[in-house]
């Protein structure tokens, strides 16, 4: 089948002026939405669509049983039933033996590789373990792969192949003591001990002195002095961990033939793993997880092989994200653009990783792997966590904000003024006169006044006025305020016409139809 190459060309039409092209998908995708969102059946349904039509290959991890059926539709929907691959419950054969597959790839540099892998198990164990102890991780994981380097490469050389039952008989019949490693007894019962003997004088495989002088050191001088709890604890939890794939459907598919191989996804097969997390429990988290691991370190090293295999785009696709997740997700995420792998992660909520990861540094590690997904993709969430953290992605920006101010004053006033004078007084006077011949005379007056009189008055008022007064302030504010995320996006069904909405975030980008690096986007279920 043919597919897309050019990193430019279009996969999908996200507004009538914006598209999501093939270097966008090669940046990831990381969608959040809470349960009845619409994400899977929204903006999950049209990434999933482009992809197929685009001829993608790919590796589809499923936490549900439904999760096998829908890409059967998805598959049969966009012309790709025949690039279907399932591995597991229905897997009709497909079997993958993950040591003999590194080994045949790169010989004795390959026994590594084995490590790497057993440890993924190791992790993915305890990740599938609520009750396990967070408290010494670091301890017990170096410990573990101290006793893994001491262990593979011996029982390569010794018998030039690998398998968990050698590695769990090899490590269980290790010396209790310095004095045991060299008791007849002990030497012609250990497996570890006759092991060793093999790979030094007659190995299967060539095994350096120096190499076996230093592992025989360590078992004697090491690990046989360590307290006997330790060293306990330490053969029991690798024993715990691997003896999974010492029976059963694990053992069935990944420790017996190989019939598929993660570099048929470079050539258009869409492997979808049958081994739900729901109904396998944990063996189908581990096995998810080794199988993904394995699919990681192909895509990463196939820009070295030739350009047939290294051309086509694939994804990595995991819906319930979280039973996924490991310590390698991130280095992968931060690398795997130039290799033209596309992820796709879907979860509810920030929460949910917080709690799978466990250990003091859960948030740190969650937001490790996010901060390397480009595209964010936010449908309704009732998470207030997340939601908060959706809008601090976005961003602040300025914003003007409206101010009004309305006032209205009464008044009134009454008074009453009242007065009264009154005036009086009286004035009297006497007088005589003599004139030249001798007359007198002589007059005389009195009088008197009085008056009186009163004013009063009265006044009263009344006064009304009305103030109005605008403006606005600029702050920096959030684009989208937390709250939206639960109370406007819309969740699809019959209430919403099949219509179910989202923010699009993409970093680093401005989109044509909102002018901002997010786009407010409508999927049809």
């Amino acid at each position: 089948m043919s597919y897309v190459s050019d990193l430019d060309t279009p996969l999908l039409r996200i507004s009538a002026r914006d598209q999501f092209t093939l270097r966008d998908a090669c940046q990831g995708v990381h969608v959040f939405g809470g349960v009845g969102s619409g994400k899977t059946s929204g903006s999950g349904k049209a990434l999933a669509g482009a992809y197929l039509r685009a001829g993608f290959g790919g590796l589809v991890l499923a936490a549900k049983p439904d999760e096998v059926e829908l890409w059967m539709r998805y598959a049969r929907e966009n012309g790709r039933s025949n690039s279907l691959i399932i591995f597991g419950e229905r897997g009709r054969g497909a079997m993958f033996n993950f040591i003999a597959y590194e080994l045949a790839r790169q010989g004795a540099d390959g026994t590594g590789s084995v490590i790497e892998c057993l440890m993924r198990i190791i992790e993915a164990s305890r990740l599938a373990n609520p009750n396990a102890s967070k408290s010494s991780e670091p301890f017990w994981e170096d410990a573990m792969r101290q006793v893994l380097r001491n262990s593979v490469p011996v029982i390569y050389a010794a018998t030039g192949n690998v398998s968990i039952p050698d590695v769990i008989q090899f490590v269980s019949t290790a010396p209790n003591s310095p004095d045991q490693a060299h008791e007849e007894s002990w030497q012609r019962q250990s497996f570890m001990y006759q092991t060793l003997l093999k790979a030094s004088q007659k190995p299967v495989r060539p095994f350096n002195n120096d190499d076996y002088y230093k592992t025989a050191s360590y078992w004697e001088n090491e690990f046989a002095q360590l307290n006997a709890r330790t060293r306990t604890n330490i053969s029991i939890s690798l024993s715990a961990a691997l003896d999974r794939f010492n029976r059963g459907r694990l053992h069935r598919a990944f420790c017996t033939e190989t019939t598929i191989v993660p570099e048929l996804t470079f050539h258009g097969a869409i492997i979808v793993m049958d081994m739900s997390a729901l109904t396998w429990n944990e063996d189908g988290v581990i096995a998810q997880q080794l199988f993904k691991f394995m699919w990681q370190r192909a895509v990463l090293s196939r820009n070295g092989l030739h350009p047939r295999q290294r051309d086509r785009p694939v994804f990595l696709w995991a819906d319930e994200a979280q039973y996924f997740v490991n310590s390698f997700d991130a280095d992968f995420q931060s690398t795997c653009r130039s290799s033209r792998a596309c992820t796709v992660y879907l979860t509810q909520s920030l929460p949910t990783y917080y709690a799978k990861m466990g250990g003091e540094s859960a948030r740190d590690k969650a937001n490790m792997l996010l901060a390397n997904f480009v595209t964010k993709i936010f449908h309704n969430n009732a998470d207030p966590e997340t939601n908060r953290w959706a809008s601090e992605t976005i961003g602040r920006v300025i914003q003007r904000r409206g101010t009004y101010s309305e006032g209205e004053t009464y008044g009134r006033s009454r008074g009453l003024s009242q007065g009264e004078n009154t005036s009086w007084g009286s004035s009297s006077g006497h007088g005589s006169s003599t004139d030249g011949r001798g007359n007198l005379s002589s007059s005389s007056n009195s009088g008197s006044n009085r008056g009186g009189g009163e004013n009063w008055g009265r006044n009263r008022g009344t006064s009304t006025s009305e103030t109005t007064s605008g403006g606005y302030s600029e702050v920096m504010d959030f684009e989208i305020e937390a709250a939206d995320f639960g109370r406007v996006l819309r969740t699809g069904g019959r209430a919403n016409g099949g219509n179910v909405s989202a923010v699009w975030f993409q970093a680093g980008k401005v989109f044509e139809d909102s002018h901002r690096n997010y786009l407010l986007t409508r999927f049809v279920q």
